[in-house]
């Protein structure tokens, strides 16, 4: 007698995406990998998202559609469409990408055949403004080591994309993550999916991204720049804190896994940090000085808009 295929649970995060939902979910209903549920978690859009989610729901019974009664936010709608699944396996697709048509399926088989594996992802490829051709990013991330330091190393070095997270997880280890509201979630969810388990590699397409600037580029955490009077009293720039994020946050995610053996933990912990200084040190440097001049750029930025409204004030008067 044949197994049961497994159910693989969709989340779908949206926040007014009347624009490309219809796309995206045309592209999940056609899978060739057909044994789904799609979780919408519609985070209060004041458009008519709700509307189309609604006529999917009543033409497909895989569809779900549920709706928040206040906007809680991006990062608490993942966590929100994660918390409503029900399968063995869990892919979140968000409604401005798209997904392939076997890309599920690819994924499934990868999971099947390695139950030691925790989630299984492949080529991204990202469509950017005006470009003719998708851009492709191997991603080539496949750890099957027996220890989580060995496939921390090579997932620090193989990482090229942060779409990597919209691979395929088993659902019950993806649970055991730990989740935050500060950058670089992305590339920490799956550094803990190392720790927790093999990762494998399908070597197919597995999402086609929506970029929004004309030229991606082969960077995880993002696109470096020179130290210059305009970037240093410039306030606000997030990115810039990212590396250090990152290299903390992960620290403390990795060490606190108190269902990892102590040892493991300690050279997860261990590799984590040696690749990550090894490969964006310069970064840290950086970040450190923008650091320092956070104070001063956060200062000329408040005078700067200060100045700007007195002399409007001055010029209604006029």
């Amino acid at each position: 007698m044949t197994a049961p295929r497994p159910l693989v649970s969709i989340g779908i995060p949206v926040y007014n995406g009347e624009l490309s939902i219809r796309e995206a979910l045309n592209a999940l209903v056609a899978q060739s990998y057909d044994n789904l549920e799609l979780i919408i978690s519609d985070n209060a859009s004041t458009d008519l998202t709700g509307e189309i989610c609604e006529e999917y729901a009543t033409k497909d019974s895989r569809v779900k559609y549920f709706r928040n009664s206040v906007n809680i936010g991006l990062y608490a709608n993942y966590r929100r469409a994660l918390s409503l699944a029900t399968g063995e396996y869990f892919i979140w697709a968000a409604v401005d990408d798209l997904k392939p048509p076997k890309a599920i399926e690819q994924c499934v088989n990868a999971l099947s055949r390695n139950h030691r594996a925790v989630i299984a992802h492949g080529i991204v490829l990202v469509r950017a403004p005006g470009a003719d051709e998708l851009f492709e990013f191997p991603n080539v991330v496949q750890a099957s080591d027996q220890n989580a330091a060995a496939r921390i190393r090579r997932f620090a070095r193989g990482i090229e994309h942060n779409a990597m997270i919209y691979g395929l997880y088993r659902l019950n280890v993806l649970k055991q993550a730990t989740f935050g509201n500060h950058m670089g979630q992305d590339y920490l969810l799956c550094l803990q999916m190392c720790l927790l388990g093999e990762i494998e590699y399908v070597g197919v397409p597995m999402i086609i991204f929506s970029y929004r600037h004309p030229a991606p580029t082969k960077e995880p955490m993002y696109v470096d720049g020179a130290i210059t009077l305009g970037t240093l009293f410039s306030a606000n720039r997030l990115q810039r804190r990212k590396c250090w994020t990152v290299l903390i946050v992960g620290v403390y995610y990795l060490a606190t896994r108190g269902d990892v053996s102590f040892g493991e933990r300690l050279r997860a912990v261990w590799a984590h940090i040696n690749s990550h200084c090894s490969l964006y040190r310069l970064r840290l440097a950086k970040e450190l000085v923008f650091q320092l001049f956070q104070p001063i750029a956060w200062l000329t930025t408040l005078a700067r808009r200060r100045f700007t409204a007195v002399r409007s004030a001055l010029a209604n008067r006029a």
